[in-house]
């Protein structure tokens, strides 16, 4: 059963997930094993958490909400769970994995993502992507969409191109409003998440990030428009052989990586 806790917190975005068919579907696609490096991204009311912990040795926990982190710990062995009060935009997966495990890991996560913070946290996903092997994830439809959206359509964009430069993600199933408390407005979507062998570096991420932005600062405004508006000329499309009369939605992710490939660097 879950916790009996404070009432969900607005101000976190917190929706507990309750359904039991949806709580196995995500730890099937995790593929853990009892050696598996698990962090549990917004545990809330621990559901996932203590099916988590019968596949698993040992877990970690990040919770923002100090009453649920307490419950939790008081829950859960210390020697299984790991319960870190923490913000997951401010936390060091790199650094987290040497206090916990005195070693570099990588990372295998599983969230039920507050939805008011999804797009900052995919960002987060990216930049921590060396300390990140896998991750199921829930976020919003409409956020799933963007993700997993190809060229040509209305929910293509910087969401579509830069998380899947580093990572191959996939739609799982969509979760109705009823799996959770209280019931959220939306629809949700299970994503699953791999971090690809070969990957842009750093440099080459912030490169296409700054290219991105650009280019679809305004999306009903030719490519051309767009980047001599960032740029103060559109030297750059002729250089990656691009036709400036395109529209940013209808290049492909191959297309912005050759266009950021001539990017000029941030003074």
């Amino acid at each position: 059963m879950d916790l009996p806790l404070p009432r969900p917190r607005k101000r976190f975005g917190q929706n507990f997930l309750h359904d039991r068919t949806v709580i196995e579907r995500i730890v099937k696609e995790l593929e853990i094993s009892p050696a598996t490096t698990l962090l549990e991204i917004g545990p809330g009311r621990g559901a996932l958490t203590r099916r988590l912990l019968e596949r698993v040795e040992h877990a970690v926990a990040v919770e923002i909400d100090r009453d649920l982190a307490g419950r939790l710990r008081d829950a859960f062995p210390k020697t299984r769970l790991h319960v870190i009060e923490e913000d997951i935009l401010k936390l060091d997966f790199a650094r987290l994995g040497q206090v916990v495990h005195q070693r570099p890991v990588r990372w295998t996560v599983a969230g039920n993502l507050p939805y008011n913070i999804s797009k900052p946290i995919v960002m987060r996903l990216v930049e921590s992507v060396a300390s990140i092997e896998r991750a199921v994830l829930m976020f919003q439809r409409e956020v799933a969409q963007r993700l997993c959206a190809g060229p040509g359509g209305a929910d293509y964009g910087p969401l579509s191109i830069l998380p899947r430069a580093v990572y191959a993600i996939d739609r799982v199933m969509d979760v109705a409003p009823g799996a959770f408390r209280p019931r959220p407005r939306v629809v949700s979507t299970v994503t699953r998440w791999r971090a690809r062998s070969e990957r842009p570096s750093t440099d080459e991420l912030a490169l296409l990030r700054a290219t991105l932005q650009a280019a679809f600062s305004n999306r009903r405004k030719t490519l051309r428009n767009n980047v001599r508006r960032a740029l103060g000329s559109e030297r750059v499309l002729e250089q990656a052989g691009l036709d400036g009369a395109r529209r940013p939605q209808e290049l492909s992710p191959e297309e912005f990586h050759a266009l950021a490939a001539f990017w000029p660097k941030a003074r």
